[in-house]
């Protein structure tokens, strides 16, 4: 009796099926991983992320390369050949976030790092001319009328300006100021968006108009003029807003004259004959940074919150010194050299230079990261922000991977 009763107290409750509704079981749910692993992944490349902004050090750089061009044939000297072409004695060359431009006097290229070409244009020029920034290029014929927008993918506009071309500049968004010589005046400079539509013209009946350079918001517009005041030439730079005809600040720099007109970080840095010059958005002389007697061979306004300059001792001769340059005047690294530099170029945080026997990739402080021996077969170098570089010849383009 007890055990019953025993078992008569374990006997569950199965309810009234008359009155109550049935009830199911639930099944325990099996956790799903892949979330979870996604997850993890993200936070990982965050943190790698976040450590590499914080301390500024390229080893991230150097992983990015290696997943982005782990397919790529490289040969024993870290180059990986991905570029095929017939160019000639007038080629100038862009990098453009994975793809490479070749503009002549008779042709603009386009070719993706997989051999296919995604731009071919037939062209009629006698002096041509590219420039770029970050992963957009501009190429045009002094002289000529027409500029042609280029990218990865290829053509992304072509526009045809009011007069002759003399100067382009662009920001990394595609906006466009063109200084234009037209009939009437000295000079007039052309601001086109980034849809290619002409929002400015400035005209100028009373100096010449050097170059000039958008505001990286398209606010505004910097132009470098040049006139005269007491028989000597006087250089200016002069700030218009793009909403209005009439200048709203100036700075001069008098008895020098401007070779080229950027943005460093968020300062116009006019390169001149004497040094660099910074003027901030209020067009004041922010800080100056002078060559100390030095030759200007050289500039690259590419580099991320820097200018790289190099300099050379004499008129000629190979004694060269490169320095790079912030913003506010400040050396961030000065080097001697000693060779023929065929070209240099700066992009991120490296700065590259071409000797005639050997390429050699410097960090924005010109310390040195990798060196390439042997490239005899390259005249050009473009320097890429991931620490990579393109050396173009006469037939083909080959990427140096440290």
């Amino acid at each position: 009796m007890k055990m019953k009763d025993s078992m008569d107290q374990m006997e569950f409750d199965r309810g009234n099926p008359q009155e109550d509704a049935p009830r199911r079981v639930q099944k325990r749910k099996k956790l799903n991983w892949k979330p979870v692993w996604f997850a993890v992944t993200a936070a990982v490349l965050a943190a790698v992320l976040l450590v590499a902004s914080l301390t500024d050090t390229t080893a991230f750089d150097g992983l990015r390369r290696s997943i982005t061009y782990a397919r790529a044939k490289k040969d024993e000297t870290g180059c990986a050949q991905l570029y095929h072409y017939a160019a000639d004695r007038t080629s100038c060359f862009a990098s453009l976030d994975g793809s490479l431009a070749i503009v002549t006097n008779s042709q603009l290229l386009v070719m993706q790092e997989n051999g296919q070409v995604v731009c071919n244009e037939t062209v009629k020029w006698t002096s041509c001319t590219v420039v770029q920034n970050q992963g957009v290029a501009a190429a045009y014929d002094i002289g000529g009328t027409d500029v042609y927008v280029l990218n990865a993918h290829g053509l992304v506009r072509r526009i045809t300006c009011g007069g002759e071309i003399l100067s382009v500049t662009l920001t990394q968004e595609g906006r466009l100021a063109v200084t234009i010589n037209e009939r009437g005046y000295k000079a007039a400079v052309e601001v086109y968006d980034e849809d290619g539509v002409k929002e400015f013209a400035f005209h100028s009946a009373d100096s010449f108009l050097m170059t000039a350079s958008v505001s990286g918001d398209g606010q505004e517009m910097a132009a470098v003029t040049m006139g005269q005041s007491q028989g000597a030439f006087t250089s200016s730079v002069v700030l218009y807003k793009l909403n209005r005809q009439d200048p709203y600040a100036s700075c001069d720099l008098a008895g020098v004259a401007v070779y080229d007109l950027g943005l460093v970080g968020k300062r116009y840095c006019a390169v001149a004959e004497d040094g660099l010059h910074f003027i901030d958005r209020k067009g004041r002389a922010a800080a100056s940074y002078s060559y100390d007697g030095g030759v200007l061979r050289r500039c690259s306004l590419g580099g991320d919150g820097y200018a790289a300059v190099l300099l050379g001792r004499y008129k000629v001769g190979s004694q060269l010194r490169l320095v790079t340059v912030n913003s506010d005047g400040k050396e961030l690294g000065s080097l001697d050299l000693d060779g023929d530099v065929l070209s240099m170029s700066a992009s991120g945080r490296y700065v590259a230079v071409l000797f005639a026997d050997r390429l050699v990739i410097y960090t924005k402080n010109l310390k040195e990261y990798a060196t390439l021996q042997g490239v005899s077969s390259a005249g050009d170098v473009l320097m890429r922000s991931d620490g990579s570089a393109v050396l173009a010849g006469s037939a083909a383009a080959s990427v140096f991977l440290p």
